[in-house]
């Protein structure tokens, strides 16, 4: 049987925020079981704390914020995929300031700050959503769906508008071993051509080479990828952390088709719908802790045909 997992230590690292450009201090602190994903905002009076879960989703416009009571806390998508990622069930987030720290555009110093940590296990089982039906969410080109299946996978394709990109396809069968090797590292994205309009809207202020891929007309400007398709990566990064919003690991084969938080969320809200809770169970032990190769490899690209 698998348990729930609580961080062994406090873990704490700071940054900036991609959006708003000011500091932040982000502390990880162990939490009892049952409790999921809660953050503190402790720069603030009475210290008041918002649960990670799809009621308090308020803005999806470039990043994932949640809300409750006037306060929010921006940007938690790349934290909550370290969650999901590292089986981390319950923690309370401790924030000195309005925005998660951007660190480097990916989860990656936040599965080291986990891993530093280390992760207790709880003696309460661990309990799994596992999708009956088909949910479909669409806007004009773009969509996403999830199926039922054993497990979590996801295969995502984006279409981008450069000619250098075009579209990018990857499919994973998620595990923690596939997560750290293959996603965690995947950083956020930026064209150059829309640098001006995001800052006069007070968005990518704190974004810079060194948190961000940038990508001018001719191709990435400031270094290397980190895989060929991290952009399409890092999309599956995204994904995951939205979906960890319904408090559980769910188990279906998820499908998209140039997503993002929008419909990344608009899916968690259908499921949260849809999903009989009253029969959530424990997964087996194969399902989570089976360490499983990508669907594709990174060389190999997946053509996924209209649904």
């Amino acid at each position: 049987m698998s348990h729930q997992r609580t961080l062994q230590t406090v873990a704490t690292c700071e940054g900036i925020g991609l959006h708003t450009g000011q500091s932040v201090r982000l502390c990880l602190r162990p939490a009892p079981a049952n409790s999921g994903v809660v953050f503190k905002r402790v720069d603030l009076p009475a210290a008041p704390t918002i649960e990670a879960k799809p009621a308090n989703i308020v803005d999806v416009h470039h990043a994932t914020t949640i809300g409750k009571g006037g306060v929010k806390v921006r940007t938690i998508e790349h934290l909550m995929a370290a969650f999901a990622g590292m089986g981390l069930d319950n923690v309370l987030v401790e924030l000195h300031g309005e925005e998660v720290p951007v660190m480097d555009g990916s989860a990656a110093p936040f599965v080291e700050i986990i891993q530093k940590a280390g992760l207790r296990r709880q003696m309460v089982p661990r309990t799994y959503l596992k999708v009956k039906e088909r949910l479909v969410v669409e806007a004009e080109r773009r969509s996403i769906q999830i199926v039922p299946s054993e497990r979590l996978q996801v295969i995502y394709t984006m279409r981008f508008d450069h000619p250098l990109l075009g579209e990018q396809s990857v499919a994973f069968d998620i595990s923690r071993d596939t997560f750290i090797r293959e996603i965690a590292g995947c950083r956020t994205f930026g064209f150059l051509k829309d640098v001006e309009e995001l800052r006069r809207r007070n968005l990518a202020l704190g974004g810079s080479f060194d948190n961000a891929v940038v990508i001018g007309d001719g191709g990435v400007v400031n270094g290397d990828l980190r895989f060929r398709d991290e952009l399409v990566r890092h999309k599956v990064l995204d994904l995951l952390g939205d979906l960890y919003l319904l408090g559980k690991p769910v188990l279906g084969t998820v499908i998209a088709h140039s997503a993002g938080h929008l419909l990344h969320t608009r899916l968690v809200q259908e499921i949260q719908r849809h999903l009989d809770l009253q029969q959530v169970t424990p997964a087996r032990k194969s399902v989570i802790e089976r360490w499983a190769r990508p669907l594709l490899q990174p060389e190999r690209s997946l053509k996924v045909a209209p649904s």
